[in-house]
């Protein structure tokens, strides 16, 4: 596969979504929050002044991040199903049965279901097959489990 950040089509979105609202309308706020606090007069012992320029630095580096993202991105299609990829959704049956869609880094919210194919458990699976057996280590300690379905 090519080098880059790896991501889905719904990831990709989100981030240039992000990158919008972060270049617009995070940036005209901070800008605004900046000049009220200038307004104040003294910004040696102006706290909001420092915080503001803070929260712009921040914003500032994120852009430059997520564009830096945006620039190797890697949009991963899946066609074949037969072994575990980013975008697929895979479920895992051991003493429990589990269902997870491996995303990128960004997109992962475990609530959701969406796991970092970075991720312990995203690791284990990437690259294997339906009927694999696979190991996660957790907390109560090894846990066996066969990958049952990759969707």
């Amino acid at each position: 596969m090519e080098e880059g950040y790896k991501t889905t089509k719904e990831g990709l979105l989100k981030l240039k979504e992000e990158l919008t609202y972060r270049e617009k309308e995070l940036k005209k706020k901070i800008t605004n929050t900046l000049n009220e606090m200038r307004n104040q007069g003294d910004l040696s012992e102006n706290d909001g002044y420092s915080m503001a320029i803070e929260e712009f630095h921040i914003n500032e580096e994120k852009i430059l991040e997520i564009k830096e993202k945006l620039k190797n991105a890697v949009v991963v299609k899946t066609q074949d199903k037969k072994k575990v990829d980013l975008g697929d959704t895979v479920t895992l049956k051991g003493d429990t049965t589990l269902k997870y869609t491996l995303t990128s880094e960004d997109e992962a919210n475990p609530l959701e279901g969406k796991i970092s194919y970075l991720s312990p458990i995203g690791i284990a699976v990437m690259d294997k097959k339906i009927k694999s057996k696979i190991t996660i280590e957790t907390p109560k300690g090894k846990k066996d489990y066969t990958i049952e379905n990759i969707s």
